[in-house]
C-alpha cells in the first residue's frame, strides 16, 4: 500500500513538473496572446479543454512558421518522438491553467461568474 501511495504521489509530481513547464513555455509573450485571445472566444467552462487544445495547436504552427518569418524554412515539428508529445501536453497543461485564469478574470469583469443561466427573474 506504502509502494502504491509513492507511485501516486510520483505520479502527481511528474504531472506538476509538466504543468509548470508547461506554464514556462505559456507565460511568454506569443504564449500569454494566444491564451488571452482563447480566453476572449471560450463562452463556459466546459469549452476549457478543448480550447487549451486548440492553443497548443495555434502555438506549434507560430513555432513552425516563425523561422519562416526570419528568413529560414519552414520548421516542421518531430511528431514521431515522445519528447514532442511531452513538450506538447506540458503546453497544453500550461494554457489549460492561463486560459482558466484569464477566462475567470473574464468573467468576474463581465459579471457573467455569478449570473444563473436559462431563468429569467423579470417581475
Amino acid at each position: 500500500m506504502n509502494d502504491l501511495l509513492q507511485q501516486i504521489y510520483g505520479l502527481f509530481q511528474s504531472i506538476v513538473g509538466l504543468a509548470d513547464t508547461g506554464f514556462d513555455g505559456v507565460n511568454q509573450v506569443v504564449g500569454l496572446v494566444i491564451a488571452a485571445l482563447a480566453a476572449l472566444m471560450m463562452t463556459s467552462w466546459r469549452g476549457l479543454w478543448a480550447t487549451a487544445l486548440g492553443a497548443v495547436v495555434v502555438h506549434i504552427l507560430i513555432g513552425m512558421v516563425k523561422p519562416m518569418l526570419d528568413g529560414g524554412a519552414l520548421l516542421l515539428p518531430d511528431i514521431l518522438t515522445a519528447g514532442f508529445w511531452i513538450a506538447g501536453f506540458a503546453l497544453f497543461l500550461g494554457y489549460a491553467i492561463v486560459i482558466a485564469i484569464f477566462f475567470f478574470i473574464k468573467s468576474l469583469l463581465t459579471g457573467s461568474l455569478f449570473r444563473r443561466h436559462g431563468h429569467s427573474h423579470a417581475h
